[in-house]
């Protein structure tokens, strides 16, 4: 067994660049960032998510038992960021942010190139996250334009 550390070769994992959204019991919507993230069954189709246990996202996942997840592009490094503030949740870390909402309620960014929206079939909170199997009920392209980005593509090592 070697005595490196294993941080190191975790870092070259790479990770999808993820907007998670949630929306609370009295209908406040909310987005995160998130990079912890796989479609993980075909039939019927599931797509994981992991979240840091004690967050608002969770919280609120928890409560309603729907998500969506928005595929950001290249170029999102300032809306990553703002989506990571811990400081913030709720209907005001959307400000200016255009999104709409279909069969979940969950918020759906118009700046993502793809999205899904789940509903909550199972989860498990094996560590300090939790992991939420949702069922994808939805999803399309986005507005935007080109490929996903990932979370080296905006210059973050962790967000969810």
């Amino acid at each position: 067994m070697s005595e490196a550390d294993p941080s190191a070769g975790i870092s070259k994992a790479v990770y999808g660049l993820l907007a998670v959204g949630s929306v609370a019991a009295d209908g406040t919507k909310d987005v995160m960032t998130a990079n912890w993230g796989t479609q993980v069954s075909f039939e019927p189709r599931l797509y994981s998510i992991a979240v840091q246990s004690d967050s608002h996202t969770a919280s609120n996942i928890k409560a309603t038992g729907v998500f969506s997840i928005n595929f950001m592009p290249g170029g999102t490094h300032d809306l990553a960021l703002k989506l990571t503030a811990h400081s913030t949740s709720g209907e005001g870390r959307l400000e200016g942010q255009e999104s709409s909402v279909h069969e979940t309620g969950a918020p759906v960014l118009g700046v993502a190139v793809g999205w899904v929206e789940c509903k909550v079939v199972d989860s498990s909170q094996p560590g300090d996250h939790t992991v939420f199997f949702g069922e994808v009920v939805g999803g399309d392209v986005g507005p935007s334009s080109g490929e996903a980005t990932t979370l080296a593509g905006v210059d973050l090592s962790y967000a969810g």
